[in-house]
């Protein structure tokens, strides 16, 4: 106690008199609290955040956001990155933002055709200047940030549309735009023309157009007047003054016939329309030709064989068979929500293949909170059973569509609490990140890629309990038997979907059919490391479009695998009542779920070592792998008891 006490004084006259000798404590220490960087895969026109608390933004001091690591391309060396400086275009206490211009893009991509997807390595630093002219900068940084910055893929037409048609609004007001990009916000003016309305209100050469009609003026397409206004307002910045506002003539524009955004959602149906034709389709018609041939083998019977080879295609028969049906909506139902229902649970299934990761690229949509939006879309699911009994006025209906509506809400909580234990571990609510996780940690050969041992399936006991939870809960939603309770035809003779017909009838199967794709896809890319090749780095699958469309067939043999997990459950086990789904729910599911949450989090707060992590996926795969070999010698004793011939080619 006496040596602290005596210390103390010390100290203070150290720290007094240092600046009195000319030594000045370092100010530029990390004295800014950054959080983190959002999101992490970045297109044009992306607002990027950085995150933190209690920023000195609103002191109106001068900024600079830094990118400082190395920048990792397909094929190609690693290329060091130093220094690389923006100004945010907004700044608060909790958050600095500024839009990813194409000329920002370039800077990490590339420009033209030379532009590839390219991954950052490194730390983001955020540096204010000082109070006080002379006084030492603070700063702050985000380390270790990994961001994927991506070339315009599917919306370079709609941004060359739009750029086309700020240079047609350019033309119009006479202005010449600069060729060198600005490093902040603002069009820099590089000539006028005479007698235009740009010259009429005044602008000149080297003027900054800050704004236009309250727009901030980001690129020449933020300078498109509004259809039939006659004047504008524009903010010009002349050297270091403050922006002055001015009224433009812009009478006798007249924007095209068929705006960029227009021409966007042109492109996106289009898109959709695609992926609804080209894969969704076949997918769901295949697997109802599987489950229909598996289920015939399992009863000692043949199945479909006549609508192509081996009734390959008979999906595609009862397709056009039921199109051509008469579509009969009832006298007494709610004629519009009638129609209305089949549409919403399509719509919720489908909307979930734009997260779908099939492959490391092959991905519509890589949303940053990929696996949240898969359970906010498929709650249309529930919404659209419920609406179709309760609007077809029939009593078995509505009973099955109340069950549907309380089975898919109840089991979405055990669902949800063990997303969210992925969730925990990973860190990300993308897919890709999930996936991404699921990989090794380097070195030799067995500790590269996403070997099975590396699964969150076999990550520790705890997770190995969890993907059977989510598995069974995947079931429940998706109205797979056991569970299918809404349509229980030895009781409500198809339930909900007693009174539809025709194609109206075939949306909600066709939708029951792709949601078995759709549970076992997010099963596979959660838990069994979705599109990642074992023994392969993702660095090296990205070099090779061989091993990417490997990397997808991976994915899909996961996931067909899972299929045929679900189709074998359907017959093999009896339906259960209802009375025993719900308290298999929240008697026994729901209390696991969250006991699994806990164990997760105290792992995550535990922080195991790689080896110790390693050591035990090690353990729980072999002991899986114990475990399945069992389960196939029982299948082959009983199969030699039951004297029943095993044939391994479905075609037979």
């Amino acid at each position: 106690m006496l040596r602290a006490a005596l210390l103390l004084p010390v100290a203070l006259v150290v720290l007094a008199v240092l600046p009195l000798l000319g030594c000045a404590v370092d100010d530029s220490a990390h004295l800014v609290d950054l959080l983190d960087v959002a999101p992490r895969d970045l297109e044009v026109g992306d607002v990027v955040e950085v995150l933190g608390c209690d920023l000195p933004a609103a002191e109106s001091r001068r900024v600079t956001i830094a990118f400082n690591g190395e920048l990792r391309r397909p094929g190609r060396s690693p290329l060091g990155l130093t220094g690389m400086g923006v100004e945010p275009d907004r700044s608060t206490r909790d958050k600095l933002s500024f839009v990813l211009t194409e000329s920002l893009l370039a800077r990490f991509c590339g420009r033209g055709d030379e532009a590839v997807h390219t991954t950052f390595f490194g730390d983001v630093t955020v540096t204010f200047d000082g109070r006080s002219p002379g006084a030492p900068p603070v700063t702050g940084a985000v380390k270790h940030v990994v961001l994927d910055f991506r070339p315009p893929s599917m919306r370079r037409v709609v941004m060359a549309a739009r750029e086309a048609e700020g240079a047609r609004a350019l033309e119009f007001l006479g202005i010449q735009p600069a060729a060198e990009a600005t490093p902040g916000p603002g069009l820099r003016v590089a000539a006028v023309r005479s007698a235009s309305p740009a010259a009429r209100a005044g602008i000149v050469a080297g003027d900054l157009v800050v704004t236009f009609d309250g727009l901030t003026v980001l690129t020449a397409a933020d300078l498109v007047p509004r259809s039939g206004a006659g004047l504008a307002t524009i903010e010009l910045k002349r050297g270091e003054a403050e922006p002055l506002p001015q009224q433009i003539a812009v009478a006798g524009f007249r924007p095209s016939r068929l705006s960029p955004d227009m021409l966007g959602a042109i492109v996106i149906l289009a898109v959709a329309v695609l992926l609804l034709l080209v894969f969704m389709a076949p997918t769901a018609g295949v697997i109802t030709w599987v489950e229909r041939r598996v289920a015939g083998r399992m009863q000692s019977r043949i199945g479909p064989n006549r609508a192509g080879p081996q009734g390959v295609i008979i999906w595609l028969a009862d397709g056009i068979k039921s199109f051509m049906k008469e579509d009969i909506v009832p006298a007494e139902t709610d004629q519009v929500l009638f129609r209305l229902a089949p549409y919403l649970v399509f719509m919720g299934v489908s909307a979930t293949f734009v997260v779908m990761p099939f492959g490391q690229y092959l991905i519509a949509a890589d949303l940053d909170i990929g696996i949240l939006f898969v359970i906010a879309v498929t709650s249309l699911v529930a919404i659209g059973l419920l609406t179709g009994g309760w609007a077809s006025n029939n009593k078995w209906s509505l009973l099955g569509g109340i069950r549907a509506a309380a089975q898919i809400v109840s089991y979405e909580v055990p669902a949800a609490i063990a997303v969210v234990c992925i969730v925990t571990m990973t860190g990300s609510l993308r897919l890709q990140d999930i996936i991404l996780a699921q990989g090794g940690t380097g070195g030799a050969l067995w500790e590269l890629g996403g070997w099975p041992w590396y699964w969150f399936v076999f990550r520790n006991p705890v997770t190995f309990c969890l993907f059977f939870l989510f598995f069974t809960t995947a079931l429940a939603e998706g109205n797979r038997a056991p569970f299918d309770m809404p349509e229980a035809e030895s009781e409500l003779v198809a339930g909900y979907s007693t009174e539809y017909s025709g194609m109206r009838y075939v949306f909600f199967f066709f939708a029951e059919w792709a949601n078995v794709f759709v549970m076992s896809g997010i099963a596979s890319a959660l838990f069994l490391g979705g599109w990642q090749i074992p023994g392969l780095t993702p660095a090296q699958q990205e070099a090779s479009l061989a091993l990417q469309l490997l990397g997808a067939a991976v994915f899909l043999v996961k996931s067909w695998l899972l299929i045929f997990v679900v189709i074998w459950v359907r017959w093999t086990l009896p339906r259960v009542r209802i009375d025993q789904l719900m308290s298999l729910c929240w008697k026994w599911l729901v209390p696991l779920s969250f006991l699994g949450f806990l164990l997760t989090a105290l792992w995550v707060v535990a922080d195991p070592s790689p080896r110790v992590q390693l050591l035990t996926g090690l353990v729980t795969c072999l002991v899986c792998a114990a475990l399945l070999v069992h389960f196939a010698r029982r299948v082959r004793y009983n199969l030699r008891q039951a004297r029943v011939p095993l044939h391994l080619n479905p075609f037979l």
